[in-house]
């Protein structure tokens, strides 16, 4: 089977020859080449450089043969085009100049629109996509609470305590406020599957913070909304350290859920839908040990993944670290590779 194919296969109910495997931030500083790249560029210089922006992207397919490749771009990116400040500062990371403090702000919130604000995405896409014509295309956007934690707090969060208190202190500003971002997530989302993406995903980084009641009652309804507003191809959530809140996931009914290291995907396949396709959740950490570690670790995930079923596709727990084993990487690689064992 060619990468599509076993891609395809999952959405088919067909079992595949083995499962697919790409992982999150795969581009990146991990890889020399891209290392030697982005010398004397800013992150900004290489993300909205539709050309640089392929090139980075192609960096892991071309080393390691991957079955996925997924856009090199951010999930901040809607955020530059509201006039809000937002840099990134290195060693530091977002900064946001203007971040919301009060309700009256969000009716002058802008709302930018893909193909007029940032093409350079949809020209990355499309570039990418001739090049890779026997391989999945994944693009992406952060999740509608994370965005406005972005917004709210002005900068990376441990705790949204800023957000949490908004949504609280204003419960039907912070809810038109996640109608607003979702609008643009489904804007941007539908522009990336006009350019030719076969898989899109939600990046809710901050749901950790969230209980499963807050989840329900401040984020589901947009996610909900975002999902029935994507048709034509499937869908995926990641929500990082979230496993408190996969029975809320599950009943938002996405076509994969991405399941990070605090879970066993055996014990997820068999508490929770049969339908659902999994995927994960192998912990970075591994890359960066030996290749005993990585063997054994990378054949436990391939085990418990396909345990129950052939609904499964090789990734990460969370995005790979800048100081991870490129050898160690193309190991794992090709161990997945070599799997032939469904149960």
């Amino acid at each position: 089977m060619t990468s599509r194919e076993l891609f395809s296969s999952l959405f088919k109910g067909i079992t595949p020859e083995r499962p697919p495997i790409w992982f999150m931030r795969q581009a990146g500083r991990y890889l020399p080449e891209y290392r030697k790249l982005r010398e004397g560029k800013s992150f900004e210089d290489m993300v909205m450089n539709a050309n640089i922006a392929k090139e980075i992207t192609l960096q892991p397919i071309q080393r390691f043969n991957l079955d996925a490749a997924i856009i090199f771009s951010d999930i901040l990116i809607p955020l530059y085009y509201m006039q809000r400040g937002l840099k990134i500062v290195p060693n530091q990371g977002p900064k946001l100049q203007k971040p919301l403090t009060n309700p009256i702000e969000i009716s002058d919130i802008l709302i930018p629109q893909p193909d007029e604000d940032f093409p350079y995405v949809v020209e990355s896409l499309k570039l990418v996509r001739e090049e890779i014509s026997d391989k999945w295309l994944i693009g992406f956007a952060g999740g509608p609470f994370t965005l406005a934690s972005y917004l709210i707090e002005g900068k990376s969060t441990r705790d949204a305590l800023k957000t949490k208190k908004f949504a609280y202190l204003y419960p039907d500003a912070f809810d038109n406020l996640l109608d607003k971002l979702s609008d643009i997530i489904i804007s941007q989302l539908n522009s990336q599957m006009s350019a030719g993406v076969d898989m899109v995903q939600i990046f809710e980084s901050w749901a950790l913070y969230l209980s499963p009641w807050q989840f329900q009652q401040w984020v589901s309804p947009h996610l909900k909304k975002i999902i029935q507003s994507l048709n034509g191809v499937p869908n995926s959530i990641y929500a990082r350290g979230s496993s408190h809140l996969l029975p809320e996931l599950v009943k938002l009914s996405f076509d994969v859920i991405s399941i990070d290291s605090t879970l066993s995907l055996s014990n997820v396949r068999k508490n929770y839908s049969q339908d659902v396709i999994l995927q994960g959740n192998l912990d970075p950490s591994v890359l960066q040990t030996n290749l005993d570690t990585v063997r054994k670790e990378t054949q436990h995930v391939l085990e418990e993944g396909t345990k129950f079923g052939n609904k499964y596709i090789f990734n990460l727990a969370q995005g790979i670290h800048k100081d991870s084993d490129v050898n160690l990487v193309g190991e794992m690689v090709e161990i997945v590779k070599r799997w032939k064992n469904y149960d």
